[in-house]
């Protein structure tokens, strides 16, 4: 897998001479770049996903996949405190960097270690206290199991057929907070099989509120169950529409949702 490193999607832009860009048009680029997916069907993986900022174009979610020519495939989801540019900067940060460790074979817990160091080396040098939470899984399709890290992230949820819904707890802390703590680092691994989905989301859909009353696990569980096999597609457009509604439209949070099914 050393060499199987997916290349970032390619974005030309021009900026006029003496023109300045605003932030919020340099933390919307970085947005759209975080957010591109595969162009290319992923084999064994039909997945779909969805974002919806709570306040304009910019956040600091991230929803990602990337193939490996090995067959492997790897998914993360985070959520960086913050808003703006900064936030789409260490978003960035922390999507390559996902990347480049899960390529060289580090494994899921190591992959939260070595980003928490990073992270931590970032804060120092930009003398900020920035967080976040992150999920990261690997799919091996031989062996048709996942092996996950939730680094303090939003329960993840595994649906398979004829089981009740399996929550996938977070398995170590948040990154940027512990500095040498290695032993709270874990992980964890679930079995695979045709039809199973995984649906991962960010905190801005259990926490969407309506008139104080949070939208919730049990709410989004129950959307999960009622749902899941209908085509991923539509699972994330009704989850997002759902959660909208709850909250009449004006989401406290950025609200990002990946749904995986695998075939």
């Amino acid at each position: 897998m050393l060499n199987d490193l997916p290349l970032a999607d390619k974005h030309e832009i021009f900026v006029p001479k003496a023109a300045a860009v605003h932030d919020d048009t340099a933390a919307e680029v970085l947005i759209k770049h975080l957010f591109a997916q595969p162009s290319d069907k992923i084999r064994g993986i039909d997945y779909a996903v969805g974002y919806k900022p709570a306040d304009g174009p910019t956040g600091g979610d991230i929803l990602d996949i990337f193939p490996f020519d090995d067959g492997s495939v790897g998914f993360s989801v985070a959520d960086i405190s913050g808003k703006g540019v900064r936030a789409a900067v260490h978003a960035a940060l922390i999507k390559y960097a996902i990347r480049a460790y899960v390529s060289v074979e580090q494994p899921a817990e190591m992959v939260l270690r070595s980003l928490n160091r990073l992270f931590l080396e970032n804060n120092a040098f930009e003398e900020t206290d920035a967080f976040a939470s992150v999920f990261v899984g690997i799919v091996d399709p031989e062996r048709r199991v996942m092996t996950y890290a939730s680094g303090g992230h939003e329960p993840v949820m595994l649906i398979r057929p004829g089981i009740p819904v399996r929550v996938l707890a977070p398995t170590a802390p948040l990154i940027g907070v512990f500095k040498g703590q290695n032993d709270l680092f874990g992980q964890a691994v679930a079995d695979l099989e045709p039809g199973c989905t995984l649906v991962a989301t960010t905190d801005g859909v259990t926490e969407a509120r309506r008139n104080g009353e949070l939208y919730g696990m049990e709410r989004l569980t129950d959307f999960v169950e009622c749902h899941w096999q209908k085509p991923v597609e539509d699972q994330v457009r009704l989850l997002l529409s759902d959660v909208s509604t709850y909250c009449y439209g004006k989401p406290q949070d950025d609200i990002a949702v990946l749904i995986a099914r695998i075939l």
